[in-house]
């Protein structure tokens, strides 16, 4: 199974600086990395906010956990916690809370420790503090549960691990996401336009398009214009500024939308669905192994649904068929052609397809609908292996997606 992949920042104007060896930096990576994380990013930045906020978002969006070090304390630079909780998309208060309850057992100094934790995305982030003793201290009361917060962060349901029961026949595939992975907007203020508006520059909103929000902008008028800006970002899918109305005064805002991954869940635990997320991967999609029979799933295949049920598909997700033998695949070709699941495919020969189509179209699909299903799925290029049809797949998808056909680019 792969390793986790975390990153380590140490906030330090002394370690920035060049005056002091980073051996808090160096406590983090070793107890990760004895604790089977990849630690594939070091990084080092000085106690300036928004130089935090924005190294914090750029290794959230690349690593599945960020520790930092360092700027948690009481002093006029420690500005960590402010920095994090600007970003956080939720608080996990419980993770901050048993850290300084480890160090309240070695030193009532712990008390004056303000990191927090939270989620940015589907990434984990944990506020350590500045000492290699505080780090040791902090990091080894949360390790033992990071990596099931890992798993939830990353939209994974399931049995708490201390509830989880075995059985004779290996795990359970975990149950699936019951809604889909959330679409945010950041609406920043940036500029005072004219007047004296009762925004601050720098008050910042999260807003999720149709849920829920957080922070404020200073007052119930450039809140409820900075929702209906959101809706326009994410509507467009691109950054762009505004300008908040009030009596008192205008304000320029920055309104950057962030897109949740598309998904793509591959039917079936089959070399073909394996390649397609090697494939799919690095371009940004998350992609979910379907599979009911726990006998077929191998222990690098995570994330894993036993089915589509509870699974709330939007037009950015994809479904694809890999195994058109499995008892399931007519069943599960109809569920997925009759969602909002934007690409729906099934790879088999035209012959094992029209059989498919057919018990489809038994269970009451309309024509319309099955028209939309491409089968046999994926572009021609030739190759009959799996990594060379998973390539096919994954190549419909990215066209399908950007509204191309996949054609020659010279002819």
């Amino acid at each position: 199974m792969a390793r986790p992949v975390a990153a380590v920042l140490t906030i330090s104007d002394g370690v920035s600086g060049g005056t002091r060896v980073d051996a808090s930096g160096d406590a983090a990576q070793g107890l990760l990395g004895d604790a089977g994380f990849d630690v594939t990013a070091r990084e080092v930045v000085g106690d300036e906010r928004t130089e935090i906020e924005r190294v914090l978002r750029r290794l959230a969006s690349s690593h599945g956990l960020v520790v930092t070090t360092g700027g948690t304390g009481f002093g006029p630079r420690d500005v960590t916690p402010e920095a994090t909780k600007a970003v956080l998309d939720r608080e996990a208060p419980g993770l901050a809370e048993l850290m300084r309850a480890a160090g309240l057992a070695q030193t009532p100094m712990a008390a004056l420790s303000r990191g927090t934790a939270g989620t940015i995305g589907e990434a984990l982030v944990v506020n350590l503090p500045g000492s290699p003793k505080g780090v040791r201290e902090s990091l080894e009361a949360v390790l033992p549960i990071l990596p099931h917060a890992m798993e939830l962060s990353g939209g994974m349901t399931g049995a708490h691990p201390a509830a989880a029961t075995p059985s004779a026949a290996g795990p359970a595939p975990s149950a699936p996401t019951a809604a889909a992975p959330e679409d945010r907007v950041d609406v920043t203020a940036v500029k005072v336009v004219a007047g004296s508006p009762p925004c601050r520059v720098g008050s910042r909103m999260t807003i999720v398009p149709g849920g829920p929000a957080s922070g404020t902008l200073g007052c119930s008028e450039f809140d409820t214009q900075a929702v209906e800006a959101a809706a326009r970002a994410i509507d467009h899918d691109e950054a762009t500024t505004a300008v908040l109305h009030h009596p008192d005064g205008d304000v320029e805002v920055f309104v950057e939308p962030h897109r949740s991954p598309p998904r793509v869940y591959a039917v079936s635990a089959t070399d073909v669905a394996r390649a397609v997320r090697r494939h799919l991967a690095p371009l940004g999609y998350r992609v979910v192994v379907v599979e009911p029979r726990r006998e077929r799933v191998a222990a690098d295949d995570e994330p894993v649904v036993p089915s589509l049920d509870g699974v709330a598909l939007s037009e950015r997700d994809a479904v694809v068929l890999t195994d058109h033998d499995a008892p399931y695949a007519s069943e599960l070709l109809a569920e997925a052609a009759r969602s909002k699941a934007g690409f729906v495919g099934m790879m088999s020969s035209r012959r094992h397809v029209e059989r498919h189509l057919d018990a489809v179209r038994a269970m009451g699909v309309p024509d319309d609908v099955i028209a939309r299903i491409h089968a046999p799925v994926g572009l021609d290029l030739g190759r009959k292996d799996a990594d060379g049809i998973a390539l096919s797949i994954a190549a419909g998808i990215v066209a399908d997606a950007n509204g191309a056909d996949g054609g020659w680019l010279d002819r």
